[in-house]
């Protein structure tokens, strides 16, 4: 219970209570953007409209108690600036879901750390969040190797002024398993350069060895998924929709014999535009599939009479 006035407002919840928690996210009007894998925790936070004193209470008593004891996060519906306002370490969250929040301008401070039980990242509607977790990293100072180690989803809808989600502190995300982001206009890139990253990252890129699902629709100055190389092995599905600034592909390598090479469902411009190399071909995926949702050529001429 934090504090006898906000008895009723903030308050650590059994997760017996909130089963179905994941379940009551708002469901995008993509099929092709799933909800995450059901999961029950002990130790759950929920922060909702109507919860009096979030600011002070995030900057004072809860926002250590969430950082040392949550493993699961859900804030919707509030209007705060800062879902966490001071840095700390995150070893324990595990599932964290923020929605619905207006003012929000990034949810984790850059000198937040540790993320190494994290599994599910789901984050919508955040009008104002220029990013998820900003830079200037603690890295230099704590070390981060761990950081993101656990992450399997990572799922993002409807943030117009995303610029970016992620700073690199690590050479690779060896659980991530699915990446679906739709409606952020302003998102470039997702994974970024971070002022202090492992010097190896700009030489062999950024391994993603179990990503197998990449969504994204409607990321009209998406220019790259990763800054530097983004090596994904194990891929089987891309989808990419609305997305007429991409310049490259995830690399993916060659299939041997027999294997299935990854799927594609793309705009025909959008393939035609895409830049390659000798390590990264056309070939190393399926004939791609052009999207039904293509954007026809406006006509030159005026059609007033």
């Amino acid at each position: 219970m934090i504090g006898p006035i906000d008895q009723e407002s903030l308050q650590l919840i059994p997760a017996g209570r909130y089963s179905v928690v994941i379940g009551m996210v708002g469901t995008a009007p993509m099929q092709t953007f799933p909800q995450p894998p059901a999961t029950n925790f002990d130790r759950h936070v929920e922060i909702a409209e109507g919860s009096l004193y979030v600011e002070r209470e995030l900057d004072e008593a809860l926002g250590p108690l969430m950082g040392s004891h949550a493993e699961s996060l859900h804030v919707h519906d509030v209007m705060v600036r800062a879902i966490v306002p001071q840095a700390r370490p995150w070893e324990v969250l595990r599932w964290c879901c923020v929605e619905r929040c207006p003012k929000v301008d990034t949810i984790f401070p850059g000198n937040s750390y540790k993320f190494t039980a994290l599994e599910t990242f789901w984050v919508s509607d955040l009008l104002m969040a220029r990013s998820i977790l900003s830079k200037v990293s603690r890295l230099n100072r704590y070390g981060s190797t761990g950081s993101f180690q656990n992450l399997q989803h990572l799922q993002l809808r409807s943030c117009p002024s995303l610029q970016f989600v992620l700073p690199l502190w690590v050479s690779s995300f060896p659980s991530l398993e699915t990446l679906h982001i739709i409606h952020c206009g302003n998102l470039s890139h997702v994974f970024v350069q971070d002022e202090k990253y492992p010097k190896e990252m700009t030489t062999f890129g950024v391994l993603f060895p179990k990503l197998a699902t990449i969504h994204l629709h409607d990321l009209p100055k998406l220019q790259e998924i990763c800054e530097v190389e983004m090596v994904a092995p194990a891929l089987k599905s891309l989808k990419i929709r609305g997305c007429w600034s991409l310049r490259r592909l995830p690399s993916v390598g060659a299939r041997g014999r027999g294997e299935k090479k990854p799927a594609v469902e793309i705009e025909k411009d959008v393939w035609d535009a895409l830049e390659w190399d000798a390590s990264h071909r056309p070939d190393h995926f399926e004939a791609p599939v052009h999207s039904r949702y293509y954007k026809e050529k406006l006509p030159r001429v005026s059609v007033l009479r």
